[in-house]
């Protein structure tokens, strides 16, 4: 070859040394100075030789190209092939041909270094692929000459036929083995209207499945092409082998199990009509890829890794006789160990949605699912092993992946690894297996036992263990005839979470580590009553026991949050997957970057196939966000002020995307107004970037249009066709679906509150606010803000507000009014609680009032509209407006902790009972005072300083 191919170990070869001396003059020329790499091979693989024998013209031309040069030309002739023969007789032949001669040269480059076992891979999925085509084709042109197509002839090809060819398996993932089956499954698009009788295409498009199966496997005078396997298709015992999109995609959605997933995964539009094929994988995805984290999957695949180490008599690491692909070690525990988590985290991040598995290994690594030596140390095994694989293959074209029974033949693949030292070659190989073992141990574990490290944890029969009670006693629990009581009705399925059998398998896995964190919570029986309390009113438990068994650190977490956090386990009681984002490795960018957070919403909502879907995603991925927000608020990962921001990050994004679904359905009804624009103008806390994790929406919505109707087959005019649009806006938002709430909208500061129409021009809010507006309304404009706008209209929006805000005002009269509905609300809404920062005397909304009155008395000299009461404070006390504004501002940040904190971790903060103890430390923990009794005091102190100070700038604010 052009590439020069190192030499393998020398060995004796009579056979290959015979077989030369019978080659002519030219071509012993061409071979001999390749014989130090072909000879070892060809002496040791009777299949090869016997190519080389038989494609001898060819194989010294190949020689003298470059292997890469020489596969094009195989790929050239399959594709011609394809389009020209004229029946099977004629293209059989050819195909076979190929593929021994695509068999020699990937054997030749990858045992003589010139081609990476990845490339030799690759190079026959090419084929495989090529020759598919090449077939349907074929076979498109014989239905064209029977009447069959719509088609002109000239277009009767593969790729307008409108039947897909899908490559699972390594096929999919371009990393076939070289003696392998090409595992295809076949669906067709009715749509695509190829068929003249499209009554008969299921008929039709199945015996063509049929010819081209007998074309790639029949073995004839060349041998065969690839064996086809067909029995990845869906219920492969009861279908024809070609079935249509619809009923494909419904066996899947309604029947498909976890490991048809794990094949999908790697499922490439191989052959046949690609764009078809690409947009059925497209339809396929949400199938394939969860909404979800699936840690139930891990149960599964384990179950099926298990059941093939049966069924192959699968042993010990060991070389002689050892499975590399099944065995301990082996290949599928590095397919299994990367497709797991591609399952269970693929559908939040598409990063992972790769084929092959050694790209899939490295977006793993990237995402932090695995370290990158683990990635690194991993993808160099694989095709160590792979190698391995191919050269056991090799030698007679067998599909076996057993290594050799004596250490005679184990050495002849060391050498053909290029490794002449037998016993260097078994502890290299050795040390490949153990290294796969051990991750992948680390990911499947093979069931926790039934016992501590203190003992028997026994739970059947009726009489108790008396090693049970010991156990248990030795553990905390002072009440251990209690805790076997209570675990016996969690096994006999008392709970719904507990009915089904795969949620009690899962749970009698995780129990003993489950009683071990409980043991470990300070009041081990109140921790499992609380344990018991919340399983009892669980929906359903599969996901969530399997979830619990994988990650320690939410073992503890959950129990910490039924103590002190009795809001966030609720939360996990109606939707269990929000504890996704606590073990996804980018949790802290999650709750700490608005960036992160807005490109996951982004993500997620992405792969919604309808409007409806969008609405459902929103309400998962809101939730869950909420949720990891929360979590990083009371782990003290984020600050309040920094999850107030990415509250109103999530809310802001949300809000914006479903708009944007809300806008598009609308107006596929009612078509666009002409010349119209539209804002969604923000209040309260979604304004000023303070939400909490139970904020309503606080929102209006305002546009520019002239009088007329829609241009939609169902026209609106005008103000009918903006309230409308607000009110779906709102339904798409508020309304329950299967997924919940996703949050509450309040609309009550649009003009004339809720007499008012629910959407406004922006001219009548002009004029509302200048004639009419209650000086209560002028407060809260002073820190609305645009979150959405068409084109510039939200400067205009802007504008309009600041002329509300600069007009003069009489001091005196603005500021009796705040002090005159400070006092009726007072009366109105007094403080339900000793923590009711908000309304009490001293709380939030009086900080809020003085920002928020100083904005419309002496807002030029403050020159910072629109902007959060605490800038505001700050900016007072830098004007001596109010000297101790700074403080106010330090004080208003105490005050948005502790409100972050108890709607975060309380399910009705202020409801007239005791406050758990395990929240009270929570809380003190996170506004930094040594105990809670020392924070109620400062509390106290703090009420009467905003009171006094409320006081002096409504006095002072009155003569301005």
């Amino acid at each position: 070859m052009v590439t020069t191919l190192n030499a393998l170990p020398p060995i004796k070869t009579p056979v290959f040394d015979a077989w030369l001396a019978e080659a002519s003059a030219d071509q012993r020329a061409a071979l001999k100075p390749n014989a130090p790499a072909i000879g070892p091979l060809l002496e040791s693989a009777p299949y090869l030789l016997a190519l080389a024998q038989t494609n001898l013209d060819w194989f010294v031309e190949a020689l003298s190209d470059n292997p890469d040069g020489a596969f094009t030309d195989i790929i050239e002739a399959v594709d011609t092939a394809g389009r020209s023969a004229a029946d099977e007789a004629e293209l059989a032949p050819l195909l076979r041909i190929a593929k021994g001669r695509t068999a020699l040269l990937a054997a030749v480059a990858e045992t003589g270094g010139a081609w990476t076992t990845a490339q030799a891979t690759a190079a026959l999925s090419h084929l495989a692929d090529a020759a598919l085509d090449a077939a349907l084709n074929m076979l498109m042109r014989q239905a064209a000459e029977r009447g069959q197509l719509t088609l002109e002839p000239e277009q009767a090809n593969a790729a307008n036929s409108g039947l897909a060819i899908f490559a699972l398996g390594k096929h999919g993932g371009q990393e076939l083995n070289y003696s392998s089956d090409i595992d295809i499954v076949v669906f067709y698009d009715p749509e695509k209207g190829v068929l003249k009788d499209p009554l008969e295409a299921t008929k039709i498009y199945s015996r063509m499945v049929q010819k081209l199966v007998g074309l790639m496997e029949e073995r004839q005078a060349h041998g065969y092409v690839f064996r086809t396997d067909l029995r990845l298709r869906p219920d492969p015992g009861s279908t024809p082998v070609a079935i249509s999109f619809d009923a494909a995609l419904s066996y899947y959605e309604s029947r498909g199990q976890n490991w048809e997933r794990a094949a999908w995964i790697k499922a490439r539009a191989c052959a046949g009509d690609k764009e078809v094929g690409k947009a059925f994988l497209k339809e396929l995805a949400p199938y394939v890829w969860r909404k979800h984290l699936d840690f139930a999957t891990i149960a599964d695949i384990q179950a099926m890794k298990r059941q093939i180490n049966i069924a192959k008599n699968v042993g010990d690491i060991r070389v002689e006789g050892h499975n590399v692909k099944l065995g301990r070690g082996g290949i599928r525990e590095i397919e299994f160990f990367t497709q797991t988590q591609q399952l269970i985290a693929g559908g939040r991040d598409k990063t992972l949605r790769v084929k092959p598995t050694a790209h899939a290994l490295a977006a793993l690594a990237d995402a932090n699912w695995i370290t990158p030596r683990a990635a690194s140390e991993l993808r160099h095994t694989y095709w160590y092993l792979r190698a391995v694989e191919n050269r056991l293959q090799m030698l007679r074209d067998e599909q076996t992946h057993v290594m050799p029974a004596t250490p005679e033949e184990v050495a002849i693949i060391g050498q053909l690894m290029g490794q002449p030292d037998l016993r260097q070659f078994e502890a290299d190989y050795r040390g490949a297996l153990e290294l796969v073992s051990a991750y992948y141990s680390e990911l499947f574990t093979e069931g926790e036992s039934l016992g501590s490290g203190e003992g028997n944890l026994v739970f059947t029969g009726n009489d108790d263990d008396p090693g049970t009670l010991e156990t248990l006693t030795n553990m905390g629990f002072g009440d251990a005839s209690k805790v076997i009581e209570i675990v016996r009705k969690w096994h006999y399925g008392s709970y719904p979470a507990t009915r089904a059998s795969a949620a009690r398998g899962h749970l009698t896995e995780l129990l003993p580590a489950l009683l071990t964190t409980l043991s470990n919570a300070g009041n081990a029986d109140a921790a499992l009553a609380k344990f018991d309390n919340f399983l009892s009113r669980l929906p359903t438990g599969v996901q969530l026991f399997a979830l619990l068994r994988n990650h320690p650190s939410l073992r503890t977490l959950l129990v910490q949050l039924m103590a002190s956090a009795p809001r966030m386990s609720e939360a996990v009681i109606h939707r269990a997957h929000v504890m996704d984002g606590l073990i996804d490795p980018a949790f802290a960018n999650d709750v700490t970057h608005r960036d992160v957070l807005v490109a996951k919403v982004d993500a997620f909502l992405a792969d919604a196939r309808s409007y409806e879907e969008v609405i459902d995603r929103a309400r998962i991925i809101g939730q869950e966000q909420k949720f990891l927000i929360a979590a990083g608020l009371l782990s003290g990962t984020v600050d309040a002020h920094g999850a107030g921001e990415q509250f109103t990050a999530l809310a802001e994004t949300l809000l914006n995307r479903l708009f944007g679904s809300v806008r598009s359905e609308f107006e596929r009804r009612h078509g666009i107004m002409a010349g119209g624009t539209v804002a969604l103008l923000a209040f309260g806390k979604m304004a000023s970037r303070e939400m909490t994790v139970a904020s309503d929406l606080d929102f209006i919505l305002l546009y520019d249009a002239p009088d007329g109707e829609s241009d939609g087959e169902k026209p609106l005019s005008t103000n009918q066709y903006y309230t409308r649009l607000t009110q779906r806006l709102v339904a798409a938002i508020t309304a329950p679906t299967a997924e919940g709430v996703l949050y509450e909208a309040d609309m009550r500061l649009r003009p004339s509150g809720n007499a008012g129409p629910l959407a406004t021009s922006l001219a009548g809010f002009s004029a509302y606010h200048r004639d009419n507006a209650w000086t209560w309304e002028h407060l809260a404009l002073s820190r609305a803000r645009v979150v959405l706008a068409d084109d510039s209209f939200g400067y205009a929006v802007a504008d309009a507000i600041s002329t509300v805000m600069s007009r003069a005002r009489d001091a005196s009269k603005t500021i009796d009014d705040v002090v005159e509905m400070r006092g009726l609300m007072g009366k109105e809404r007094p403080p339900r609680h000793a923590f009711d920062l908000k309304l009490a005397d001293g709380g939030l909304v009086d900080l809020e009032f003085i920002a928020q009155s100083a904005q419309l008395v002496a807002g030029k000299t403050i020159a910072l509209p629109q902007a959060t009461p605490a800038q505001v404070l700050v900016r007072l006390s830098e004007t001596d407006l109010v000297p101790a504004g700074r403080r106010l501002a330090e004080i208003h940040q105490v005050y948005s902790t502790v409100m972050q904190v108890m709607t975060a971790a309380l399910i009705d903060p202020l409801k007239d009972e005791p406050w758990p103890n395990a929240f009270k430390e929570l809380l003190a923990g996170l506004t930094h005072y040594p105990d809670f009794g020392r924070l109620e005091i400062d509390l106290a102190d703090m009420r009467a300083e905003v009171s006094a100070a409320a006081a002096q700038w409504y006095a002072k604010a009155r003569t301005l």
